[in-house]
């Protein structure tokens, strides 16, 4: 039997369409325009309630599933809305701008406040250091280096880092992800050989650096022959000098001098040669029969303006007035200049002696001993029995003892015998091994014919007035 639906239900259903129909008709023409417009369309039909049935309701559109299919029409006005894109997202998509920039390193300066100063973000400035953690290298920023940095212009990210440390060496720090990797740089430069000589009227370093020798070859000119010739004290008018070194380019540009291959030096009608040589073991200068340039000792132990006191057995001494011999030389220096060992060896005495003050005495072994005397004070690890190498600071000029003045007295004994230190003839370093000779040997020859082959005609006259 079919159930059917109540007459009131339809009514209410009819009534309720045509509420909304009037509705919609009954609102201003000036909202219709605002809003989206909803059309309902209905059929209405004078049914007989004692004929309606289930199956008829089916039939007129009332049904469930007809209620689906009633026509609604929604038209709405075009209507654009501008909503702005969020910054992240726009600079995510925008194409990127890379700005370079570099920055020279000043006193006090790290890499954190100099790559914050220009706006890098903590987190790209701790990602660099720990990409550079084990090494350390950063942290050992110099005033006058460089700092090179690439920027993302749009995300404002850190995408390269490069420390320049010189012109031959960098180091690189590329961004990977989210991670840096460092990667270190070295360039090769240009070596040439270059000569010069000088003529020394005034002084090693004014007649050198007139010549067009550098100050820095100088200084290793003077440490070369240092052993045989003290530039304070035996120079001579008229004494000469020629060099042969390296030279190094980087791009068709001069950026400093390399090794000294080879000098020789006219000392007071003396004439000393020196090739640098590299062994096994060491590189150093040896005379062209293969003699040590480097003595055992160095001739004066202290940096001083003059000789205050010579060594003079019959020395008439300045307090007692009397005539005691001066076994040893007064350096005069100012208080606090260092005193530096004058050969390897152990210290046997570290304190004080009557009228030398404070004292140091070295045990050289092979008989040989050297004093320092009226010392200031003692270099940190000065005690007896350590032991010591050559140019090493022992202790500081001064004037405790019987002392006048400010001075370093210096003594150089050989088996107990009191020796001039001016005049001592050093003992040559130890020996190159037979081996090393053997290579050595031709190595020089060779070279000492390129140094004479550079000679100009009047130092070429002067080593020839020499040899007759």
């Amino acid at each position: 039997m079919t159930k059917l639906i109540p007459m009131k239900h339809l009514l209410l259903i009819v009534a309720a369409v045509a509420l909304i129909g009037a509705a919609l008709v009954a609102m201003p023409e000036k909202k219709k325009s605002e809003n989206p417009q909803i059309s309902l369309n209905a059929n209405l039909e004078i049914v007989d309630q004692s004929a309606i049935t289930f199956n008829t309701v089916q039939e007129i559109g009332y049904d469930r599933k007809a209620r689906t299919e009633t026509t609604i029409t929604l038209e709405t006005t075009n209507s654009t809305y501008n909503v702005p894109t969020p910054e992240s997202l726009a600079a995510k998509s925008s194409a990127p701008t890379f700005v370079e920039k570099s920055v020279e390193i000043k006193t006090g300066d790290s890499l954190s406040r100099v790559l914050a100063n220009e706006g890098v973000s903590p987190q790209d400035i701790y990602k660099v250091s720990l990409a550079d953690k084990k090494q350390n290298s950063l942290l050992q920023m110099r005033p006058g280096q460089t700092l090179t940095f690439v920027i993302n212009d749009v995300s404002n990210e850190l995408t390269q880092l490069t420390y320049v440390i010189n012109r031959l060496e960098s180091i690189t720090f590329e961004r990977s992800n989210n991670t840096f990797i460092r990667d270190e740089h070295f360039r090769t430069p240009d070596i040439a050989q270059t000569y010069k000589e000088a003529e020394i009227n005034n002084s090693l370093f004014v007649d050198g650096l007139k010549s067009g020798i550098e100050q820095p070859l100088l200084i290793e000119l003077a440490n070369i022959f240092g052993w045989d010739i003290d530039f304070a004290l035996d120079i001579r008018k008229g004494d000469s000098l020629s060099v042969l070194y390296e030279e190094k380019f980087l791009d068709g540009e001069k950026i400093g001098h390399g090794n000294i291959i080879a000098a020789q030096f006219i000392n007071n009608g003396r004439t000393y040669q020196a090739i640098r040589f590299q062994t096994d073991k060491s590189t150093s200068y040896y005379t062209p029969d293969g003699l040590a340039m480097r003595k055992a000792f160095i001739r004066t132990p202290v940096d001083f303006t003059r000789i205050s006191s010579k060594f003079n057995p019959n020395r008439l001494h300045p307090i007692f007035k009397t005539s005691r011999p001066h076994r040893g030389v007064d350096y005069a220096a100012a208080s606090g200049t260092p005193v530096k060992a004058a050969g390897d060896g152990k210290i046997s005495f570290a304190g004080k002696q009557n009228g030398y003050g404070n004292v140091v005495i070295i045990d050289h072994g092979r008989g040989y001993q050297t004093l320092y005397a009226h010392l200031k004070g003692f270099a940190r690890g000065t005690k007896r029995g350590a032991r010591v190498q050559q140019g090493k600071v022992i202790a500081y000029v001064g004037q405790t003892g019987w002392a006048t003045g400010p001075h370093l007295h210096y003594e150089f004994r050989i088996n107990g015998t009191h020796k001039n230190p001016v005049t001592v003839k050093l003992p040559n370093d130890a020996p190159m091994p037979k081996s090393d000779l053997q290579k050595y040997l031709p190595y020089a020859k060779q070279v000492a014919t390129t140094l004479a082959n550079s000679h100009s005609s009047s130092f070429a006259e002067k080593l020839a007035l020499l040899k007759n």
